[in-house]
């Protein structure tokens, strides 16, 4: 491989072992993340998901890689319709209950965006939904039915599991213990009643619908994945992620549909993040610990301590959320930011023999090969990040008796933003905060023209949990300020 790319690991969900990522096209990788349904809120638990994800795609980008990434927008399956629907009349026309789902999901798919944005994670460079893809979705199902694995029933579509024999390859599920023959319509249900499931679904009164060869009706939640990720991403993908709850049976369904479609492998690398926690509990309104990012700000969290916490913890392992954990990752920011400012400044070093000199930039490289090690090793984060605090405790205590020089306190400036690079926490302040800070003000200004007055005080709020001080000025313009 080209040096330029550095050889990356991660555990394949498919073999279960850690693995060295290999890209079909050399110095490339195709990233297809499950995004969200757009219903609702996303709370932490969802968040933790996006966040391992824009880990994955940075560390990447960072290690010399040119990512191009799909993550979809479910815009039509079961709690969309039920929440969209709730509303109507019976005697809605089709357009009227297609206006209505259409309504609630870019309201939602705004939101959403709108949280990533806040917590710094990049945009995907496709971010298809679903109902854009109908025609797709309809063409695999017709293809599938061509080939045998899928058979019509009362205006429904369903794939025969019986048809492909490395079914449960993902899930590790054992084929000998289900029943044949049975069919499930629903999107999510549990493993032991592993069944033929449903492709497209016969139109119900009620529900909005389109046309197809079985008559009125609309896809199944895993066809829209499959649909989409090959018409976007093609025949072979390197990376499919999400979280671990989607194993089974969104991503098994969704290897059914695709390779009994392609007749070959379609993902090379399976990746999916644990489940978050909260206080030891899982997470439930009724308990009192759901949260939503907008909670978590109006508590005053920094957003972007919330996405140091979260990063912190291996992907792989269950994360206990807690405000102890929070505040210790906002301690340990505030340590490397006042680490950076005083590679930025010239040092006051006493001067003077020192017992426990080092060279700085010996250590220095020494610091990038650990780092590089463990987020090379499926990104294992507390250990990069345990490289990166011993660093500054040598350094700060070389800085101490003898000054780093200016090339050597630009050597380890060029590090922390090699390391920001993934974890975007510790940014050069000036630049990043007036970047940001705009984006916010723009986005209030845009809420305010719309009279959306309950969206523009969200804005203030979050900026308000930055230190930033809005100064409407009489001439209309907008300024800020550190509080």
């Amino acid at each position: 491989m080209n040096k330029m790319h550095r050889t990356l690991s991660l555990f394949n969900t498919l073999t279960r072992r850690v693995e060295p990522v290999v890209p079909v096209e050399e110095g490339k990788i195709s990233l297809y993340t499950c995004g969200p349904t757009v219903y609702n809120f996303a709370h932490i638990g969802n968040l933790r998901t996006f966040l391992f994800q824009d880990l994955l795609k940075r560390t990447f980008r960072a290690g010399g890689y040119a990512v191009t990434h799909c993550m979809n927008i479910t815009d039509v399956e079961d709690k969309i319709i039920r929440d969209s629907q709730a509303g109507l009349p019976a005697e809605a026309t089709n357009e009227q209950r297609h206006g209505a789902m259409t309504a609630l999901t870019e309201r939602f798919t705004a939101i959403f965006l709108d949280d990533l944005e806040t917590l710094r994670i990049q945009k995907a460079e496709f971010l298809p939904r679903a109902t854009a893809y109908i025609g797709q979705m309809i063409h695999l199902i017709q293809d599938l039915e061509a080939k045998g694995l899928a058979y019509p029933r009362e205006g429904s579509v369903y794939y025969r599991i019986a048809g492909l024999p490395q079914y449960g390859c993902l899930a590790h599920l054992d084929r000998e213990g289900m029943q044949a023959g049975a069919s499930v319509d629903a999107d999510e249900y549990e493993r032991d009643s592993v069944t033929d499931f449903v492709l497209w679904k016969a139109g119900k009164p009620g529900e909005p619908s389109w046309d197809s060869p079985w008559g009125p009706g609309r896809p199944g939640w895993h066809i829209e994945c499959s649909a989409m990720g090959m018409e976007l991403l093609g025949e072979r993908v390197d990376i499919h992620s999400g979280g671990v709850d989607l194993i089974f049976p969104h991503h098994e369904n969704e290897i059914a549909q695709s390779e009994g479609c392609l007749g070959h492998r379609w993902v090379n690398h399976w990746v999916h993040g644990e489940f978050l926690m909260v206080e030891g509990q899982k997470m439930a309104k009724s308990l009192g610990n759901f949260f939503t990012l907008r909670d978590l700000i109006e508590k005053g969290v920094d957003p972007i301590a919330l996405r140091y916490a979260i990063q912190s913890n291996h992907y792989r392992k269950v994360l206990n959320f807690s405000f102890e954990g929070l505040r210790a990752a906002e301690n340990s920011l505030k340590r490397i930011r006042a680490f950076r400012k005083r590679m930025e400044g010239e040092g006051q070093g006493g001067g003077g023999p020192w017992a426990e000199a080092l060279v700085p930039l010996v250590r220095l490289e020494q610091a990038r090969t650990e780092f590089w090690a463990a987020m090379a090793d499926d990104l294992n984060t507390p250990e990069a990040l345990a490289a990166l605090f011993t660093l500054i405790s040598d350094l700060n205590a070389q800085d101490d008796h003898v000054a780093l020089t200016r090339d050597e306190r630009n050597a380890v400036l060029a590090f922390l933003d090699e390391a920001d690079a993934i974890f975007a926490a510790w940014p050069q302040e000036a630049a990043s905060l007036d970047a940001e800070v705009e984006a916010f003000i723009e986005a209030r200004r845009a809420a305010k023209a719309a009279k959306n007055w309950a969206e523009a005080d969200r804005v203030r709020d979050q900026l308000k949990a930055l230190g930033i001080v809005l100064e409407d000025r009489k001439d209309g313009s907008v300024g800020w300020r550190k509080g």
